[in-house]
């Protein structure tokens, strides 16, 4: 095949002016980290938002327009939770309880997606409605993915927590029956 062309030697510019790839460079920082796009947590929330996006459009375009609103609501909520991860909030932000916000989300998201697809299935006749509770299905077993992974690292971190005051607590406990020895061996 053709191997590309050299890219020309960019002309020095002179100080005081910022190029178009100064302007490429300061939206990048915008960007999602490539990183956090390809890690589970970041696929998942891809899923998430891409699925509540459809079932949002889905419901716009059927008689089941009551369900707009569970759709959008999540879809910015995994928007915002897919940002927040890829610019590393969560780090930068420590007084706000991520895993927690982020477990009460996926589990309201996915009883609200259960009990909306039941019904738009059920109750509509339009394609729309049936293609959004299908959706909705998905969707439903994607948040509880995302839940039980959470689950899973928060039981975890607690376990370790509780092994950590444990082994605390043993240490004193040693310590003051080692005081106490040692006070009736000098008696």
């Amino acid at each position: 095949m053709w191997s590309p062309a050299p890219a020309p030697d960019p002309a020095p510019e002179p100080a005081g002016h910022s190029g178009p790839d100064a302007a490429v460079a300061g939206l990048r920082a915008l960007l999602p980290a490539p990183a956090f796009l390809c890690s589970l947590k970041g696929r998942l929330l891809l899923a998430e938002s891409g699925l509540s996006f459809i079932i949002f459009v889905c419901y716009v375009a059927s008689t089941a327009s009551a369900f707009l609103t569970a759709p959008l609501l999540e879809f910015l909520l995994a928007l915002y939770f897919l940002f927040a991860g890829a610019m590393q909030l969560n780090d930068k932000w420590q007084g706000l309880c991520w895993p927690m916000m982020d477990f009460l989300r996926c589990v309201t998201a996915a009883l609200i997606y259960f009990a909306i697809s039941i019904t738009a299935v059920a109750k509509y006749s339009d394609g729309a409605s049936k293609a959004a509770g299908v959706f909705g299905f998905f969707a439903t077993i994607v948040f509880a993915v995302d839940f039980y992974l959470i689950f899973n690292d928060m039981a975890k971190f607690l376990k370790q927590g509780d092994t950590a005051a444990e082994t605390t607590a043993e240490k004193a406990e040693e310590e003051n029956s080692s005081d106490s020895d040692s006070n009736s061996n000098s008696d």
